[in-house]
C-alpha cells in the first residue's frame, strides 16, 4: 500500500491531468449522440456520470497540486 501511496503522491499531477483528459473525451462522445437526437438512459447517465468523475478529478488535481507546492 505505502508503494501506491508513494506513487501516487509522486505522480499524481500527471495521474489526475490524464484522467480529466480521459473523462472530456468521454463527455465529448456523450454530447455527440446526445446532439444527433440519438439518446437513451444509459448515454444520458454516462454522460451525467462523466461530468460527476471530471469535477471529482478537478477536485484532485488541485489537492495534487496543493501537495506539492507545501512539500517543495
Amino acid at each position: 500500500m505505502e508503494k501506491f501511496i508513494g506513487f501516487i503522491n509522486k505522480y499524481g499531477i500527471v495521474v489526475h491531468s490524464l484522467s480529466i483528459l480521459f473523462w472530456l473525451w468521454l463527455i465529448s462522445l456523450n454530447y455527440e449522440k446526445m446532439q444527433l437526437g440519438n439518446t437513451n438512459l444509459p448515454t444520458k447517465i454516462s454522460f451525467y456520470f462523466g461530468i460527476f468523475l471530471l469535477l471529482l478529478s478537478t477536485f484532485n488535481l488541485i489537492n495534487a497540486i496543493r501537495k506539492f507546492k507545501n512539500k517543495v
